[in-house]
């Protein structure tokens, strides 16, 4: 029985992971990028979807590209293949071109699409539900609160990691999105995302370079209060949008990213830092370990445990693109809600509207 076989389009950083993973997952898997050397694992590699020979059919084709040019990598696809299996890098599409993709989809019945959000698998909400009904019992969950930080000046300066469409909104809002509907109440979620950011509480720090490097949301559904803060510079970088206290400081020597969240039901706090996760004493602990947190009046307990949310996400991708009995529904508001945020950013510091999107030149995928 012959292997099933991925085509990883785009070698970059998230192209890189998706070939290693998949690799030790027992897949065989191809790759495509004009500009990339060839996989140390022997992966065969590939200037462009249309180089991929056609004797070893792709089951599933891997699109990690830049965001830029993902719509034209799932029409070059869906050209050469119309009942392909599509898993999409987030975020799917450039802001405007949302309509394009659900069009473009609407074309191919026979197609299946899944867009990629590691976050979305993680177990970290389905513990902080359980042991919200463990310690608070009876207790509406009153705050919801989301930090993702990360240093990125090296890597931006290098090149990598620059968002001029969504600015910072672009890099880990719609991971932090995916935590934020795992501990929502149910349906709080829904009416989250519909409501306008232009009239609750976004502070912004601008850049003229990178559009945008830092921001914190503050948003109030009923009695519940929903906070994001993402920073790709640093925590201390931006005086006008500081780090807020509940994120914490980092251990000295510390990695600069942070990745916390955090419930409040009645008068107790639930939190969770995920990995990298980094003892007071400097000591880092192994990769996808988490630090579990429960804070009441009268009690205090601490854990930890393991679980690889991109592990998860890969499983239940190929999964679904393979064996699910359903074509998936490709589920686009938490674009919109980005898209939303970076034009209320930039309508507040007077900056022109994001750039409707055009034919992109081609990336030779």
């Amino acid at each position: 029985m012959s292997r099933t076989h991925v085509c990883v389009v785009g070698y970059g950083v998230a192209g890189r992971l998706h070939e290693r993973l998949l690799s030790a997952l027992g897949f065989l898997v191809s790759v495509v990028d004009p500009l990339a050397e060839a996989p140390d694992t022997g992966a065969p590699r590939y200037d462009r979807v249309a180089d991929v020979p056609r004797d070893v059919p792709v089951d599933v084709w891997s699109v990690c590209s830049p965001t830029a040019t993902h719509l034209e990598t799932v029409a070059q696809v869906l050209a050469r293949d119309p009942a392909a299996r599509l898993l999409v890098e987030k975020p799917v599409c450039r802001p405007g071109e949302g309509a394009g993709l659900t069009a473009l989809l609407a074309g191919y019945e026979r197609a299946r699409l899944v867009v990629m959000n590691q976050y979305r698998h993680a177990e970290a909400a389905a513990v902080l539900r359980s042991l919200k009904k463990e310690f608070a019992p009876g207790y509406p969950v009153s705050g919801v609160r989301v930090g993702f930080g990360k240093d990125r000046r090296e890597d931006i300066a290098a090149g990598r990691f620059v968002d001029h469409d969504y600015g910072i909104f672009g890099y880990e809002w719609l991971h932090m999105l995916a935590l934020v509907s795992g501990v929502l109440p149910t349906g709080v979620y829904d009416r989250y995302l519909l409501t306008d950011p232009a009239e609750h509480d976004v502070r912004v720090a601008v850049d003229p370079e990178l559009t945008s490097t830092a921001a914190h949301e503050t948003t109030t559904i009923d009695d519940l209060t929903i906070e994001l803060y993402s920073t790709i510079v640093g925590p201390d970088a931006h005086p006008l949008v500081p780090a807020p206290k509940w994120m914490g400081p980092s251990p000295e020597g510390a990695e600069s990213r942070q990745r916390l969240v955090e419930i409040t039901a009645g008068p107790v706090r639930f939190t969770v830092k995920l990995d990298p996760v980094t003892l007071l004493n400097g000591t880092p602990l192994a990769r996808n370990t988490h630090w579990l947190a429960v804070e009441g009046p009268d009690h205090r307990s601490e854990w930890f445990f393991h679980d690889s949310p991109m592990d998860n996400a890969l499983r239940w991708s190929m999964d679904v693109l393979l064996t699910g009995p359903a074509r998936p529904e490709v589920d686009l508001r938490p674009i919109h809600r980005i898209s939303r945020l970076a034009e209320v950013a930039r309508s507040r510091e007077g900056l022109p509207p994001t750039a409707q999107p055009h034919a992109t030149p081609s990336a030779r995928l």
